[in-house]
């Protein structure tokens, strides 16, 4: 027998206690078909020379888990998860808890620590369950186009791969944040130029690898610096930002999606500020034969300002 894709599902839950093992997912994300998280494991070669062309048995190397979760559509109830693993602090907050007391704000910003928050990732594939311990969501990349939902793309590390119980996911409803609800704004302002868009964060997390008694690392850590940057694609009405990038000036973007009402004029929403953008690309192209730019940028922090990247999020779950 073999197994279709289709019988491929994808869970999470947070950890109570760091890489202890949760029994079952609590979270489920509907992905794409390619998602997968591979646990490897690298042979140590014999590269002595004994008189002889003979290839010798290698040693046991160092395991590692890490995959790729693709194609998932932002959606204001489930991305919180994301943001929060990949950006580690979060800050919730009810605006207006007797009139709308179905919802909730969550500011999610950098943390400088190195343990991000881990998480038991779930990976059914029909032929068996697996679980991944001490799962930390290592890198998003978030897309949005002109005529399509916008989606983000999760790259995982873990400790090691064990077996699990199946499960039957849960999902509600689905709530994809449109393009027709997009609001990109360039140092304040609606550009309604813009007709796609980009933005990578990544914490380089990796396996901290000791003498544990092990092939599998003893711990996740970020000890890098975050990398953030990104692109859009805009068709030109005026230059202004082109000789920002010729300046090296500092801009901000910000990048509004968003979705249903939630209750008393409470939209669900997702916020992505960017205060300090420096420009690494804005070059006079063609666009479909208009003239645009295809932009990338890089984020920096700008002095006075403490912060690189906040995320804001409005919806109706009250803790993540």
């Amino acid at each position: 027998m073999v197994f279709a894709t289709e019988q491929k599902s994808f869970g999470f839950k947070k950890e109570g206690s760091r890489g202890v093992a949760e029994a079952a997912p609590d979270k489920f994300l509907a992905v794409g078909a390619d998602a997968n998280i591979d646990y490897t494991q690298t042979p140590i070669p014999d590269e002595k020379v004994r008189g002889s062309k003979a290839r010798f048995p290698s040693a046991p190397g160092p395991k590692a888990a890490a995959g790729t979760i693709p194609d998932i559509d932002v959606e204001a109830g489930t991305i919180g998860d994301l943001l929060l693993g990949c950006l580690g602090g979060v800050a919730t907050t009810q605006p207006d808890a007797g009139g709308a007391p179905s919802v909730f704000e969550h500011v999610f910003t950098r943390s400088d620590s190195v343990q991000l928050p881990s998480y038991t990732m779930f990976l059914a594939r029909g032929l068996h369950t697996k679980k991944y311990p001490l799962g930390t969501f290592k890198k998003l990349s978030f897309a949005g186009a002109v005529d399509g939902k916008a989606t983000v793309s999760a790259d995982v590390v873990a400790k090691k791969e064990e077996d699990a119980a199946g499960f039957t996911p849960n999902f509600g409803a689905p709530k994809p944040l449109m393009f027709f609800k997009t609001d990109f704004r360039i140092d304040g302002v609606s550009d309604l130029n813009v007709r796609s868009w980009s933005l990578d964060i990544d914490n380089n997390a990796e396996g901290l690898r000791t003498l544990s008694l092990s092939q599998d690392p003893r711990d996740i850590i970020a000890k890098g610096k975050f990398i953030i940057e990104g692109g859009f694609e805009i068709y030109f009405e005026t230059d202004a930002q082109r000789q920002n990038f010729l300046a090296n000036q500092a801009a901000a973007l910000e990048i509004i999606l968003t979705g249903e009402n939630i209750e008393a004029g409470f939209d669900n929403q997702l916020r992505l500020a960017l205060p300090g953008v420096r420009y690494t690309a804005f070059p006079l192209g063609n666009l479909d034969d208009l003239l645009g730019a295809a932009v990338t940028y890089a984020v920096e922090q700008e002095l006075g300002l403490g912060k690189d990247i906040e995320a804001t999020l409005i919806n109706a779950v009250g803790s993540l």
